[in-house]
């Protein structure tokens, strides 16, 4: 399969956001990460809102395992967020971010198992790169 433009362009738009918000999230969860992980929440909520005021149709497909699933990725989310944001007001955000970018990576080796996605050698490598490059740069070098 090959790659469109529309998925390398949101590909980096989405890496902008995270790694801007992210940054924004280091500076408000310096001061207390609990008001950071609540902001967000609430925007969520803002937006599920908004989403579901112009679909309501949505809603019917909230049943059986995508029910199931939706809970357990927004439990996962939910508290990873958290955790990135307690652990932005104790540590660095040069350590903790890169470390906490392996999670696309992880995505990928789950779609490959479990949904099948087929992936070529290069992007094997790559991702082994990428997760290398983030070990390297998350070591304390003080």
């Amino acid at each position: 399969m090959v790659m469109s433009i529309n998925e390398i362009m949101a590909g980096i738009a989405i890496a902008v956001m995270y790694g801007v918000g992210t940054f924004f999230a280091k500076i408000v969860s310096e001061k207390d990460p609990f008001l950071q992980w609540i902001i967000v929440n609430i925007i969520g909520v803002i937006l599920c809102i908004v989403i579901i005021a112009r679909e309501p149709q949505k809603l019917q497909l909230l049943h059986g395992k995508i029910l199931l699933y939706g809970v357990i990725s927004a439990i996962l989310v939910v508290v990873g967020s958290l955790l990135l944001y307690f652990t932005l007001h104790k540590g660095r955000a040069s350590i903790v971010v890169p470390l906490s970018s392996i999670g696309p990576a992880i995505t990928t080796i789950l779609a490959v198992i479990f949904l099948k996605e087929h992936i070529s050698y290069i992007q094997i490598i790559g991702i082994v790169l990428v997760i290398l490059g983030i070990v390297l740069i998350s070591m304390n070098s003080q």
